[in-house]
């Protein structure tokens, strides 16, 4: 039995750039939820980091702050990461709720 979920995660197909320390990097979503989101990113980063994200959700972007859950290893140029929020303000979280809302992905 699979486990189960706290949000529905929707597929989504957009940019996301990020950072660490320094200048930002280009990468793209998968799917999100109200709860975090699926990037893949061309570097592996280890679980535990945290990283800045500014995330195209339709026609706008919202920051957030989030932490790295998990990460694999690809045999692509890019690498998957599974991330949860841990900062949303509350413009960008209702962004995002009406973005989910709107049954994007889905």
């Amino acid at each position: 039995m699979e486990g189960t979920r706290r949000h529905r995660r929707y597929t989504h197909d957009g940019t996301v750039t990020y950072r660490r320390l320094g200048p930002g990097a280009a990468g793209q979503v998968r799917n999100i939820s109200e709860g975090g989101l699926m990037v893949e990113l061309p570097e592996l980063v280890p679980p535990g980091t945290a990283l800045d994200l500014d995330i195209s959700v339709g026609e706008r972007s919202i920051h957030a702050e989030v932490e790295v859950v998990w990460s694999q290893d690809s045999l692509r140029a890019s690498y998957a990461h599974g991330c949860k929020f841990t900062r949303l303000e509350l413009q960008d979280r209702l962004t995002l709720a009406v973005f989910l809302a709107k049954g994007y992905g889905g």
